[in-house]
């Protein structure tokens, strides 16, 4: 008995299903919403494949096209890099002073018992987070 290679499924190249994508905002990796800046960063700190799939949420595969991607196209990947972490930086910075306007402005509204009681239910869950309950109640 011969095999028909014309019905004979062939096999599926998986290596070659992600890709690096020019975005406009920086380049992504394919079906996912991470930068490959990100993976970079992660992978220069020495996260193993794993650790940033598990990170990015990220196939291994996908983790390791970002990688291969890095390491063909590195000397041209490096001055955009440090562009990309000062624009984050900078994008950061700017979005904490926000934050920090926004509290200030929060701060000096008035105590309403709606906004009272959130701020204590939100305290409490802090508390059990941290492990701070009190011993003498058992709730």
């Amino acid at each position: 008995m011969s095999l028909d290679t014309e019905t004979t499924p062939k096999p599926i190249d998986w290596s070659k299903r992600y890709q690096i994508l020019d975005m406009g905002s920086g380049l992504q990796i394919s079906e996912s919403r991470v930068m490959l800046f990100d993976v970079m960063e992660a992978y220069d700190e020495g996260d193993s494949v794993y650790q940033i799939s598990q990170t990015f949420n990220l196939t291994p595969l996908q983790a390791q096209t970002a990688i291969d991607y890095i390491e063909k196209h590195r000397t041209a990947l490096e001055p955009e890099f440090a562009k990309a972490i000062q624009l984050r930086k900078e994008r950061e910075e700017y979005y904490r002073a926000l934050a920090e306007e926004r509290w200030a402005k929060i701060a000096q509204l008035p105590m309403t018992p709606l906004r009272a009681a959130f701020y204590a239910l939100r305290e409490k869950n802090r508390c059990e987070a941290m492990g701070d309950t009190n011993a003498d109640h058992p709730e």
